[in-house]
């Protein structure tokens, strides 16, 4: 039986019942915004990030000294254009936007114990210290840092004796020394 069929005129109070639930599947079927739930404040949609940078290194680094900088030789892509500064060949990066970041960063060490450490100026950055016992391996850092417009940041060996990066050729193919990726977060 549907409710188009159903006699609405028929007393008895099932039938009410019945006659009032049509009415009000209605009236909510009708009126799709009545009830909507909660609210959800709509996001302007955007371009994703607002900034990025990945540049990296493909040379050895034989004896990096206790504080000693990591240099990179190829900026790969930086947007938007200007969003850091590099001079290729050089370890300084300088920030040219006050935000939050995530940076990472890896080295491709060669031989011992080694210590790696992101540096704003002359300051450690707490939390980016990474190192290994064991060498010859990737070393992977990471952390989460405000950076102000026209900071400096370089990527330090923070281990007592001289650290080498490792540039190898596996089946033809160079291997990154070191690598960094800046990511603005907010």
């Amino acid at each position: 039986m549907s409710f188009e069929s159903f006699n609405r005129s028929e007393k008895g109070s099932t039938n009410k019942r019945i006659s009032r639930i049509h009415d009000d599947c209605e009236e909510s079927c009708n009126n799709k915004n009545v009830h909507r739930g909660v609210q959800v404040p709509q996001q302007p949609v955007g371009t994703g990030l607002p900034g990025f940078a990945y540049i990296y290194d493909t040379t050895v680094q034989p004896a990096i000294p206790n504080n000693g900088q990591v240099t990179f030789n190829t900026n790969g892509n930086i947007t938007p254009a200007g969003f850091v500064t590099h001079v290729p060949g050089t370890a300084p990066i300088t920030i040219n936007q006050t935000g939050i970041y995530l940076i990472t960063y890896e080295v491709f060490v060669t031989g011992g114990p080694n210590a790696f450490a992101l540096f704003n100026g002359n300051n450690q950055i707490a939390g980016s210290n990474y190192g290994d016992n064991s060498g010859n391996s990737t070393q992977i850092g990471q952390v989460i840092t405000t950076l102000n417009e026209l900071d400096v940041l370089t990527l330090r060996n923070i281990f007592v004796n001289p650290t080498a990066l490792l540039n190898v050729t596996i089946g033809g193919i160079s291997v990154i020394s070191a690598s960094i990726v800046i990511l603005r977060l907010a």
